[in-house]
């Protein structure tokens, strides 16, 4: 699989192990309850988009090759802004209709990052 897609996927388990991090460490409820929420919803778009890579490029993810990659932030809102930058800069690599299901994949990651981190705003 071409580097640049398997190194998204990585991207995507690691919002999902900092997300768990950030829901075992809170002493806030709402913020733990709101991360179960993020880390199902960016576990359910990762399998989309490895699925939708592979049906694309007629490459599997082999075992070994998922080397999860943590985002830099430690905060929640921080780290939808982190992951949604990475999505955008992902975009930027599709080009022609073959794609198009792999560019929905990254909208409908941004629309759960700016869902959430509205929903950060919330106590």
């Amino acid at each position: 699989m071409d580097k640049k897609y398997l190194d998204f996927i990585c991207s995507l388990h690691g919002y999902c192990i900092r997300v768990k991090e950030i829901h075992w460490s809170t002493d806030n409820n709402s913020e733990h309850l709101l991360c179960d929420e993020i880390e199902e919803e960016i576990h359910d778009l990762e399998d989309r988009f490895a699925e939708c890579t592979m049906g694309i490029t007629g490459k599997k993810v082999k075992i070994g090759d998922l080397k999860p990659m943590l985002p830099h932030a430690t905060k929640l809102k921080e780290m939808l802004k982190e992951l949604a930058d990475e999505t955008m800069d992902m975009k930027d690599n599709f080009d022609g209709y073959q794609y198009s299901g792999l560019e929905n994949i990254c909208d409908d990651i941004m629309e759960m990052c700016g869902k959430y981190m509205y929903r950060t705003t919330q106590k």
